[in-house]
């Protein structure tokens, strides 16, 4: 009777510690154990102009005159608000590893239908430019931000 008394109390505590370890360590990455984290983006323009996304702000409209000055975005900037060492600096993005954006656009001209594109904003209608933050990152979790522009 001892002896099953002292195998179930050692399954017991081998259960509770396992529970304990496995509470441990934040939001960890299943594949690798490494910790991630949500990211703020700051997406620049050409025209000086830089836009914010903080966590949880996911979308931007904004409208432009059209003045026939080619406009670019890209990612200027990126922040990891919750890492307990970083959070107050903004890095700029590297362009080559795991930890990369991506950018696609789409471009809807007045009376017509969405279509993909890879130009510069310029001519009259609306374009949606929209920055991945790459889900292979080993810093963050995946994050998708729509800048709506309009050009009137």
């Amino acid at each position: 009777m001892k002896k099953i008394f002292s195998v179930i109390l050692c399954a017991i505590t081998a259960l509770c510690l396992c529970f304990t370890f496995a509470a441990c360590g934040g939001q960890q990455n299943e594949q690798n154990g490494q910790t991630k984290y949500d990211v703020s983006i700051r997406v620049a323009c050409s025209d000086g102009e830089v836009y914010e996304f903080p966590v949880g702000e996911d979308e931007k409209h904004i409208t432009i005159p059209y003045d026939g000055v080619e406009r670019t975005y890209w990612v200027k900037e990126y922040n990891l608000p919750d890492h307990p060492r970083y959070s107050d600096d903004w890095f700029s993005p590297s362009g080559e590893g795991a930890n990369v954006f991506g950018r696609t656009m789409t471009y809807c001209p007045p009376g017509g239908l969405n279509q993909s594109y890879t130009g510069p904003v310029k001519e009259i209608g609306k374009y949606c430019v929209t920055i991945y933050a790459d889900s292979t990152s080993d810093l963050w979790y995946f994050r998708s931000i729509y800048l709506f522009v309009t050009v009137e």
